[in-house]
């Protein structure tokens, strides 16, 4: 018997897949503008200088939220997708973990 998995799922996958990819873009594009950009000119007055050491490292923070939801955003489409197909998810390392650790102990018993 053929297991057919749910293809409005699967679409939802490959769309929230596309969203994740299109956020990491977004990032990638908004790091390659702000390092290509000449930084302005501070004037030589340490004020203006510790201000824009902070709007870069703001920037750089928002940059890192943006990688890290895009990561996450496309990791679910492939669960989303994988899910709909009817696979079933691999062990995780947790549970391999705890699996090995628990054998050992029985070995030594």
């Amino acid at each position: 018997m053929k297991i057919r998995g749910d293809w409005i799922g699967r679409l939802l996958g490959i769309a929230v897949f596309l969203l994740g990819v299109g956020v990491l873009w977004i990032v990638f594009r908004e790091a390659h503008q702000m390092f290509t950009e000449p930084l302005p000119s501070a004037e030589k007055s340490l004020p203006k200088l510790g201000q824009i050491g902070i709007d870069v490292l703001k920037k750089l923070g928002v940059l890192v939220v943006m990688t890290v939801a895009g990561s996450l955003i496309a990791n679910k489409g492939v669960q989303m997708y994988f899910a709909a197909l009817g696979v079933a998810p691999a062990k995780s390392l947790e549970k391999v973990a705890a699996e090995s650790g628990s054998s050992s102990e029985q070995k030594g018993e």
